[in-house]
């Protein structure tokens, strides 16, 4: 295998949404799966070439506030409906996160502050700097503050309940629908709000950042994710700019180089 059938690049794939936009830069999922950019694969979708990969990877863009969410897990799934999505968030910009209920905060708590629309006060909010990470499994309840940039990891899933919507409207001028009654049954209220890490490891993924310099060698028995993060990267002898996602194909171990710093999601 060459490094244009190795080391796969994609067309864009934005998703514009009232917040903002978000940008699937890898992507299995069947309502938007990424289409490889060049190379004897151009123009496949990623999923013929991804074998057991089951992630979607995004960039984020949030000009003003995400909704407060939560998503099932694999067990409360079963009763919510939908598919589970754990999560991870790296800071590409200075701003606002919320993650977390605050201690001892109860499903009558919920519920009363989604009536009177003082949710806020029950979030747990982070300044989150660049690079910071914050791991946010299923059932967690969340929310993307104003004016931040996030690199996101999850699994391929694509259900959200939204729990609270800020008073704000839609498009329309009517309040976006709420899913409290699904959103409800999945909150786990023994997870505690998230602290700030440089790596995120969990049952789904690994996610690091590497300063690779002048070489680094990353094993390739599986696929791998890289993100160029602060810098180009060259994988291999091949250069990808900065800002660039590249999907790692198996094979054998494989050497990155650069003097920025990307990141590195693998199994």
């Amino acid at each position: 295998m060459n490094a244009n059938e190795r080391f796969l690049t994609f067309e864009p794939n934005v998703h514009t949404a009232l917040w903002g936009e978000e940008k699937w830069e890898i992507s299995v999922h069947p309502s938007s799966p990424s289409v490889i950019a060049g190379g004897p694969l151009a123009g496949s979708t990623l999923p013929a070439a991804a074998g057991d990969f089951n992630l979607l990877v995004k960039v984020i863009d949030a000009r003003t506030r995400l909704s407060v969410q939560v998503h099932p897990n694999e067990t409360t799934k079963l009763t919510t409906g939908g598919d589970a999505k754990t999560e991870m968030w790296c800071a590409l910009t200075a701003g606002p996160i919320y993650a977390g209920l605050k201690e001892g905060t109860s499903a009558a708590d919920v519920e009363k502050a989604v009536a009177d629309g003082s949710f806020e006060n029950l979030l747990v909010k982070h300044d989150a700097r660049p690079g910071d990470c914050f791991f946010i499994p299923g059932g967690l309840v969340h929310a993307i503050g104003d004016g931040i940039a996030l690199y996101e990891v999850q699994q391929s899933s694509d259900t959200t309940f939204r729990l609270y919507d800020w008073g704000r409207t839609g498009a329309d001028g009517k309040p976006r629908q709420l899913h409290v009654k699904q959103a409800l049954q999945a909150i786990d209220y023994s997870l505690g709000a998230p602290v700030a890490s440089e790596s995120v490891k969990s049952p789904f993924f690994d996610f690091r950042k590497i300063r690779p310099g002048r070489g680094t060698v990353l094993p390739g028995a599986s696929w791998t994710v890289v993100y160029a993060w602060k810098g180009a990267i060259t994988l291999d002898g091949k250069e990808f700019a900065e800002g660039t996602s590249v999907f790692v194909r198996p094979g054998g171990d494989f050497t990155m180089s650069g003097e920025g710093i990307a990141f590195v999601t693998r199994p």
